[in-house]
Formats: structure tokens, C-alpha cells, sequence
């Protein structure tokens, strides 16, 4: 009996505010998305000295020579390791 009254108020309330129930769908796949980004790094903080060996990776620096946060590996991608400053 309660799921057949909170399937009817749900389907009400999607009839009465389409548009706030589509806006609530696209921010909940909006954060289902970026979470998934933020934990499919390739390269995880645990394996980077190693995979940094490995691939003869290359700290750059600028034309003042000083240091930027990112590393040019053999493998002809650029990687950028913000969590090391921390």
C-alpha cells in the first residue's frame, strides 16, 4: 500500500515539475561522472616511483629554470602530479 501511494506522489511530482526532475537527473550524472574521472586515475600515488623509473620520466623545468609540477615521460605523455606538493 505505501509503495503504490509513494509511486503516485512520485509520478505527480514528476508530471508537475518536469524541469526540476530533469535538472536533478543531469546534477546526479554530472557527479556520478566526475567521480567516476577522479578515480580512474591511471597512474596512483602508490606506483608512481616506480612507473616514473620505468618510464624515464623527466621533471620540467620553465625557461627560469625553476620547477614545474609536471613530468614528461618516454612514453610521450606529460603527467602532472599535484598530491607530491602536499
Amino acid at each position: 500500500m505505501a509503495l503504490k501511494q509513494l509511486a503516485k506522489k512520485s509520478t505527480q511530482f514528476i508530471r508537475q515539475k518536469p524541469l526540476d526532475v530533469s535538472l536533478m537527473l543531469l546534477f546526479a550524472i554530472a557527479v556520478i561522472k566526475l567521480s567516476s574521472l577522479y578515480f580512474s586515475v591511471n597512474v596512483d600515488d602508490g606506483n608512481w616511483e616506480q612507473f616514473k623509473s620505468e618510464h624515464n620520466c623527466k621533471l620540467l623545468t620553465t625557461e627560469t629554470g625553476t620547477q614545474r609540477l609536471s613530468w614528461e615521460c618516454n612514453d610521450g605523455k606529460v603527467y602532472y602530479r599535484w598530491r607530491q606538493q602536499r
